[in-house]
């Protein structure tokens, strides 16, 4: 298949998978896919609490839309879990390279804290690319940022005011 996210604008199809987590859930929707003229263009996996959420973007003949419907419908059914899926067509957008993590560590982590350090994020024009714990007792969140500079980040974070105990470091990725 030609290398489909090079050309603009080009057929997607997203799918989100959800469902109580088990070894081989990622394995079994790659599998459904692997018999169809596809391209993963982007993946992310995340579980909490033990319910997984998955999502993959595709390129795709517009053609096979109908037969992935299908394909993804049984998997689905035997897997015991829910899919759902968008197709459209559009430009896929380039992965930022210049990505700033913040790390954030709290013995109680609390959403007022959140709410401040994402509305810094935002007061400085950047975007939440990813979101992500990293540890428990004390917790541990990541956020990937992009669309700023390390150095502006850290600063408008150094300025915050959070009401509880916060530890954070803003790095280059």
């Amino acid at each position: 298949m030609d290398d489909l996210s090079q050309k603009s604008p080009v057929f997607t199809g997203l799918i989100l998978l959800t469902g109580i987590d088990a070894p081989g859930i990622a394995q079994g929707l790659f599998h459904s896919l692997s018999d169809f003229s596809v391209q993963i263009d982007d993946v992310e996996q995340i579980v909490i609490s033990g319910r997984l959420v998955l999502t993959v973007l595709i390129t795709l003949n517009p053609a096979h839309q109908s037969a992935i419907e299908v394909d993804l419908a049984q998997y689905a059914q035997t897997s015991e879990t829910d899919i759902a899926t968008i197709f459209s067509e559009q430009s896929l957008i380039q992965v930022d390279k210049n990505r700033v993590g913040v790390h954030i560590v709290s013995k109680k982590m609390h959403p007022k804290a959140l709410s401040t350090l994402t509305t810094g994020i935002v007061d400085v024009n950047a975007n939440i690319e990813s979101i992500s714990r990293t540890q428990s007792e004390p917790t541990g969140i990541l956020f990937v940022v992009t669309g700023t500079t390390q150095a502006l980040l850290a600063s408008t974070i150094e300025g915050l005011e959070f009401e509880s105990e916060l530890e954070t470091r803003v790095y280059e990725l």
